[in-house]
């Protein structure tokens, strides 16, 4: 249904220990199963938790070519986002990511979120002015606790594909003869607006640019209710609402409408309406 989603957990050990990474696997569990009881999080992990007075020190090690990280740390020195070589890993020097706004975190866990901000915020200054692909990330956090203590808080993450039994249940149904799937791809070869209509789709996750694109193409306001797949209402505060993302630049000219939608509940309005309009043609 979307991009896969990215399951992560930390751990928290001793500056010291011989701990560098984290590993995480996992076994699809079928629906109705009972969620097991989640282990006890580690002893260090708990005594810092209990601290709950603003570090002294974090810096975040990041993941990339040492030479590519070398090339940007002059574009980010600032107290906000400092990019530089330090130390760390036995007398290993790393490429790490400090800010004055760690200051007010209590545990490594909070830097990470922080981090995953400022890091995100960097890639798109990088992909506007370097044309940069690949995406900084940190594998974890070296920080000093409020008592002095040295500590690292490393995440795993593991991604997790997502994908709706009841859509996979539609697909597998009968269409004629052969299952909803085959008949749809069927249809993209035989009738060029179906091809057209699942590559305004695309393969991942609807854009509010996609979803008001979406719209227009199954019929716009009037269409759409002409042929009874949607109320006029509803249509419009959705088209609404994907017209003023669209327009972000000029967003005073194309207001929100009343109670907007979010984009998972327009996209899964758009991608509703793309199913009843794919059905019509087959």
């Amino acid at each position: 249904m979307n991009n896969p989603v990215v399951i992560s957990t930390t751990i928290t050990v001793p500056e010291s220990s011989n701990v560098w990474g984290l590993s995480i696997t996992g076994t699809p569990t079928p629906a109705g199963t009972p969620k097991p009881t989640p282990p006890p999080s580690p002893p260090a992990q708990q005594a810092v938790a209990k601290a709950g007075r603003p570090i002294q020190y974090a810096a975040a090690v990041l993941t990339g070519q040492g030479d590519t990280l070398e090339s940007i740390a002059p574009c980010f020195n600032s107290d906000r986002a400092r990019i530089k070589k330090q130390r760390l890993k036995k007398q290993i020097d790393s490429w790490v990511l400090e800010s004055s706004e760690f200051s007010s975190c209590t545990t490594g866990d909070e830097v990470f979120s922080i981090v995953d901000d400022i890091l995100s915020r960097i890639n798109r200054i990088l992909a506007v002015y370097c044309s940069f692909t690949p995406e900084l990330s940190a594998e974890c956090i070296s920080w000093i606790n409020a008592e002095g203590e040295s500590l690292r808080t490393i995440r795993g993450a593991i991604p997790t594909d997502i994908i709706s039994s009841k859509g996979m249940a539609e697909l597998k149904g009968m269409s004629g003869t052969q299952p909803l799937g085959s008949a749809v791809l069927e249809g993209m070869t035989r009738d060029s607006a179906v091809e057209e209509a699942l590559s305004l789709h695309g393969e991942g996750g609807l854009s509010w640019s996609q979803v008001y694109d979406i719209i227009d193409f199954v019929g716009g306001i009037d269409g759409i209710a002409k042929a009874g797949y949607a109320n006029k209402e509803k249509t419009g505060i959705i088209r609404r609402t994907a017209n003023h993302h669209r327009h972000l630049g000029n967003s005073k000219n194309f207001p929100l409408p009343p109670n907007p939608p979010t984009l998972d509940k327009a996209s899964e309005f758009a991608r509703s309406l793309l199913k009843i309009w794919i059905s019509s043609r087959l």
